[in-house]
């Protein structure tokens, strides 16, 4: 199939429709984006400059490049349209504009590959709108430590490819990462490496990410994988001497404790509408020698340590729904009310049996989605993991197989990155290129989803340098 810069876009858009004629991008020189537009504008000038294309913005409707809004055609959705002497870009919403330029930035890298005389676009529309609400992509800072400038960068390369969820793993057994008034990182010895970050650097995350139109998602993970708060307040261990990874249940101050530090995390994303409480691979032994825990079991009458942790968890979720968040849980959790969000992680077939319960979920499944996993058996990693390439995600769709039984229940797909084997230097490595595949899974409708045709696009943008600038851009100030 012959390769054309208007049909270069990942992911995949829902239709491209081909036109008579070229647009030569000698003649991008001025670019009109009033209003809300101004933003999506900026980017395409900016991004321009990367492939030799000076242009600026502009007063004058009949710029050779305009942006304007079309609330008709619906939110985070988008048309380019190009003709011979101008292009319009519209988008249902700031978002669809945003992402709209996004697109247009893939198709400038490829057009202007072809050298002066051949940097031209091929007229016709591309329309797109998303498949799931819920594009997201979990980043792990407890075990190895990113720098904010890193997590930045993170977030940069996901609204490149349209993803709009960022989950962030703050706290684990190697690590507390956020500095509250409550927990100081210097008192949970961080074990892997070392870093936390203040309130100023996740207000400035925070920052980055509504201006690139992704949401946070902030996890504090209890009440297991939490050494890294039981070495700071061993008082809340079963047994303060072993310091294990579980918080003791039982205790009385527990729950307020913790309550106290969500309320800081809502503080810190105010505009993030969920919470994610962890809530999974909790070990029961160190509960079951507990005397406060057993005291606590027997003074609910619940006759297995589970039913009081999931007790004690629904309490937290409740505090959640309470100051208007929705709270998210990982999906070997047990059981919890129809309000809680499930991740589910384990197998193909978990997300079928929460949605029977009536929530909405997450699918995660690590065997497709875990960018832990090596692209490269040689790349450092687990024994137990094999290798992850752009194929097996891409080939990866629970939505497919269940969708009678999940659609009204499908938030959407997750891609995580465990760090425990990741240092920081490491972590665009593991994210690039495979995240092209996730997002072509997160964004585009089946029908539109071919992996020939994915492989021709991404060896286009390849050829044509979009990774390389891609390795710059997300690292903008």
């Amino acid at each position: 199939m012959k390769q054309t810069a208007l049909d270069c876009v990942i992911p995949a858009p829902v239709s491209v429709a081909f036109a008579d004629g070229t647009f030569a991008l000698s003649g991008l020189k001025t670019v009109f984006a009033p209003g809300n537009a101004a933003a999506a504008g900026g980017k395409i000038v900016r991004t321009a400059a990367s492939f030799g294309i000076s242009c600026g913005l502009s007063d004058d409707p009949d710029s050779s490049l305009r942006l304007k809004p079309d609330p008709s055609l619906g939110a985070e959705s988008w048309t380019i349209r190009v003709e011979p002497d101008a292009v319009s870009i519209s988008g249902g919403d700031t978002a669809g504009l945003f992402y709209a330029a996004a697109a247009f930035t893939q198709m400038l890298a490829a057009a202007s590959s072809r050298g002066p005389s051949g940097a031209k676009l091929e007229c016709g529309t591309v329309r797109d709108s998303p498949r799931f609400s819920w594009r997201g992509f979990m980043l792990d800072s407890a075990r190895h430590f990113q720098s904010p400038e890193t997590v930045k960068a993170v977030i940069r390369l996901m609204a490149h490819f349209r993803l709009n969820v960022f989950h962030w793993h703050l706290t684990d057994n190697q690590g507390w990462r956020i500095g509250t008034g409550l927990v100081l990182p210097e008192t949970s010895r961080n074990t892997l490496s070392k870093g936390s970050y203040s309130r100023e650097d996740l207000l400035d995350i925070a920052d980055c990410a509504r201006k690139h139109f992704v949401r946070i998602v902030p996890e504090v993970d209890i009440p297991g994988h939490s050494k890294g708060l039981v070495r700071a307040y061993p008082q809340f261990a079963c047994d303060p001497e072993r310091n294990g990874s579980e918080l003791c249940i039982g205790h009385p101050d527990v729950k307020d404790f913790l309550k106290k530090i969500y309320a800081e995390l809502f503080e810190f994303f105010p505009d993030s509408p969920y919470i994610h409480f962890g809530g999974d691979e909790a070990d029961t032994d160190s509960w079951e020698k507990c005397p406060r825990c057993l005291e606590a079991m027997k003074k609910g009458g619940f006759t297995h340590m589970r039913e009081l942790e999931n007790h004690f968890m629904v309490e937290m979720t409740r505090f959640a729904v309470e100051h208007g968040r929705t709270p998210v849980v990982w999906g070997t959790g047990t059981g919890f009310p129809p309000d809680t969000v499930i991740q589910s992680w384990l197998d193909i077939r978990e997300p079928l049996k929460h949605a029977a319960k009536g929530n909405k979920v997450i699918a995660s499944v690590h065997n497709s989605y875990y960018f832990d996993y090596p692209a490269d058996l040689s790349e450092p990693h687990e024994t137990w993991m094999f290798g992850l390439q752009p194929e097996n995600i891409y080939m990866a769709d629970p939505y497919v197989i269940w969708e009678k039984q999940l659609k009204e229940s499908m938030l959407g797909p997750e891609a995580c990155l465990w760090t425990e084997t990741v240092p920081e230097w490491r972590t665009v490595q593991k994210i690039l290129p495979r995240i092209g595949a996730y997002a072509e899974c997160a964004w585009s409708r089946p029908e539109n989803k071919d992996w020939y045709s994915f492989l021709r696009r991404r060896n286009q943008l390849l050829s044509a340098g979009y990774e390389d600038f891609l390795r710059t851009d997300i690292r903008e100030k």
